[in-house]
């Protein structure tokens, strides 16, 4: 099993092994989009039914085959009760291609490319009369309206007239009065675009102010993000690239005038790259407003699965619930990028660097692991078992920690009926039991290795609140 998941990293980790698969970009929209449906799905057996696909795509995950995950994602979907008539199984296999997502309005059309992304369409397999369509943000009407009469079709998006930012790009294809799929991506739109993106990343090569700093080294990965945002980079998760561009930039006058940028005063999310130690860790954060009383506030720590990284949490597992649980209940979150088997993160190094600078309570600590996730949560407990309030381990099991301060740390144990660690899971909690350490127990009918995360979570944070209670 170790060496499954360090091989799965590894290849996810190549653009060049997924070169005729579909990219992560395409397969997070699509996961996301299912489990918000899965999320309004009271069916007990339509749910039961898109698990058994889900399964299927977990295996095809593992095999680095991400055009059969898709497959299964879209026949999940056919579970819970999308249509399935050959027009619609045509429609779920199209993909609208936006090599560049942050651009300049002023350098002209946005290029858009509807395309099969399993790669095996044929301009004869298409239902006659289909018509692609494109909305962005504050359109009243389709903003491009042009038949497909092969695949792939190119066509260009006029943005001259619309206001930069942050935008949601939401495309359709139709055949007569029926809509056959609709999906939404991300476009970003910047002014001077190439002359800011030159100037954030000639500041972010100027390595001799505070080197070590978080403000250079955050620097540094946005100059990073953005300017791949403009240079077909394949992305994995959408991002902000106006509002990082803007970040990047009061960086950069941060930098210079070796002030802080990043405090008390910071909401929100942010992708940050945090300096522990002799290293420095990636982390996405999530900020919440300050507490009424001007107190600190309690910290959760969300640790990936395998092929996962920093925007798994927010971006998937329910669509981002993690970042939605705590936001309700004004709480911090921090996803940090993990390594190779759920190493290379200092995770108390990150509590106290984070807690410098935001009013964490590092008193007030909970994690929660997914699959090579919840083994780096035992881990980390094993080492530090005081550091933490709450572990949760959800689909995935490890070594029971042989620290005498982890028997008074509480663990959750979420498993699915179908989840292939289900049995390292059992094995976790009566391993823990029997260590004298208090293990909570939650199996899951039905539910397979992926959706355990989206199924477990309010149970989870039920158990974070019981335990930050004193309960």
């Amino acid at each position: 099993m170790r060496h499954l998941l360090a091989t799965a990293v590894a290849t996810l980790a190549s653009a060049g092994a997924l070169t005729a698969q579909i990219d992560r970009y395409e397969l997070g929209l699509r996961l996301r989009a299912f489990e918000r449906r899965l999320a309004a799905t009271a069916d007990a057996e339509r749910r039961s039914q898109a698990y058994g696909e889900l399964d299927r795509a977990v295996q095809a995950f593992f095999r680095m085959d991400t055009t059969t995950v898709a497959k299964c994602i879209a026949a999940a979907d056919r579970a819970l009760g999308a249509p399935a008539t050959p027009a619609h199984r045509f429609a779920e296999r199209l993909q609208l291609v936006c090599e560049m997502r942050l651009c300049d309005p002023a350098a002209g059309p946005v290029a858009l490319r509807l395309v099969d992304a399993y790669g095996v369409a044929a301009a004869a397999e298409a239902p006659g009369d289909l018509v692609l369509t494109v909305r962005l943000d504050g359109d009243a009407k389709d903003r491009l309206r042009v038949p497909v009469a092969q695949l792939p079709l190119t066509v260009a998006l006029d943005v001259a007239d619309v206001t930069v930012g942050d935008l949601a790009l939401t495309w359709t294809v139709q055949a007569g009065d029926a809509t056959l799929v609709t999906r939404t991506q991300g476009l970003s739109l910047a002014t001077e675009l190439g002359k800011r993106v030159a100037a954030i990343e000639a500041a972010a090569g100027e390595r001799d102010r505070a080197p070590g700093s978080l403000e250079v080294g955050t620097l540094d990965l946005l100059a990073g993000l953005v300017a791949g945002m403009t240079r077909a980079r394949a992305e994995e998760t959408v991002l902000p690239g106006a509002a990082l561009l803007a970040e990047a930039e009061a960086l950069a006058t941060a930098v210079a005038a070796d002030k802080p940028l990043y405090g008390a005063a910071t909401t929100g999310q942010r992708w940050l790259r945090v300096p522990t130690g002799k290293s420095a860790t990636v982390v996405r954060v999530q900020a919440p407003a300050p507490a009424n009383d001007g107190g600190k506030q309690p910290l959760v720590l969300a640790l990936h699965g395998a092929g996962g990284s920093e925007n798994l949490f927010f971006d998937g597992y329910g669509d981002g619930a993690v970042a939605t649980l705590a936001a309700a209940r004004g709480w911090f979150v921090a996803a940090p990028r993990l390594g190779m088997l759920g190493g290379g993160a200092d995770l108390p190094a990150l509590i106290d660097a984070l807690a410098a600078r935001f009013p964490i309570d590092t008193a007030r600590v909970v994690a929660v692991g997914h699959s090579m996730g919840a083994g780096a949560a035992l881990s980390a407990a094993g080492r530090a078992p005081t550091r933490y309030r709450a572990v949760a381990a959800l689909g995935g099991g490890g070594g029971v920690p042989k620290n005498a301060a982890a028997r008074e740390l509480p663990f959750f144990v979420g498993i699915g009926e179908r989840d292939f660690a289900r049995g390292g899971a059992l094995a976790l909690h009566d391993g823990l039991r029997g260590a004298g350490i208090p293990s909570t127990l939650r199996e899951y009918p039905a539910v397979e290795h992926l959706a355990i995360v989206q199924i477990a979570l309010p149970d989870v944070f039920a158990f974070f609140d019981a335990a930050l209670a004193g309960k």
